[in-house]
């Protein structure tokens, strides 16, 4: 088998990017990784050839004028630096067919690089009683239905779950190229799918935060398990 190389869009030394890596290794402990954050934007594009996956995680807002709501920056905490890092990043793991991992910040920016566009603040812009939010990084809990028409529902065989949110802003309108496939009860959507996955590398896209809270949750265990087994094709595919 080939060394199997996943890249992560942030997984520096702090406790709460760390939680990636150390989720995906509780599932499979073989795999190298790299950290993107804090190359040149042509180092990371040389260091992407050599992964097999690409993980995009959770962070800080992504500015809203890639979305055309610049005037409404005061409600975001912002990192231009990694903005503009992921979007060339998100351009070639798709050109190269990569499977992708996309979570909260992940799941909002790959939609935003595919044309559609985000609610900027939950509690200020949209009407709902659930708080997505988490204080002081404490877990969180809400429940979310999932579609059982989606790849999500076939590899789990679940139609609801508890999931661990944290984020105030979310998908508003989705790119044209996917699919919703589950939702908060206030009609948030929760996780995404490609509408039309022919020709494209696999893809997982979730609003809430599988790397947090119990590693033996079903759910969070079988999207790990499932990413990691498409890593694992393309890396016996492509390698």
């Amino acid at each position: 088998m080939n060394k199997l190389i996943i890249g992560f869009s942030r997984a520096t030394s702090e406790v709460r990017y760390q939680l990636y890596v150390d989720w995906l290794k509780s599932i499979d402990p073989s795999f190298e990784h790299i950290n993107f954050y804090g190359c040149t934007i042509t180092e990371a594009l040389e260091l992407l050839e050599k992964c097999s996956g690409f993980v995009l995680t959770g962070g800080p807002d992504i500015h809203p004028s890639y979305y055309n709501k610049p005037d409404e920056v005061q409600k975001c905490e912002i990192d231009s630096y990694r903005d503009t890092l992921e979007f060339q990043l998100i351009k070639k793991a798709l050109e190269m067919k990569l499977p992708v991992l996309a979570i909260c910040r992940g799941e909002q920016i790959l939609n935003i690089s595919q044309g559609g566009d985000l609610i900027v603040d939950i509690e200020s812009d949209y009407d709902t009683t659930i708080n997505h939010k988490s204080e002081n990084d404490q877990s969180n809990y809400h429940r979310i239905s999932i579609d059982d028409s989606s790849e999500l529902y076939k590899i789990s065989q679940l139609t609801s779950s508890e999931i661990v949110t944290s984020h105030h802003q979310a998908v508003k309108t989705l790119a044209s190229c996917f699919k919703p496939v589950a939702f908060a009860d206030d009609k948030l959507i929760e996780a995404y799918e490609w509408k039309n996955p022919e020709g494209k590398g696999y893809l997982c896209a979730v609003q809430w935060h599988p790397e947090k809270g119990d590693y033996n949750n079903f759910l969070s265990n079988v999207i790990g398990r499932e990413f990691l087994r498409k890593v694992i094709l393309f890396s016996n595919k492509e390698k």
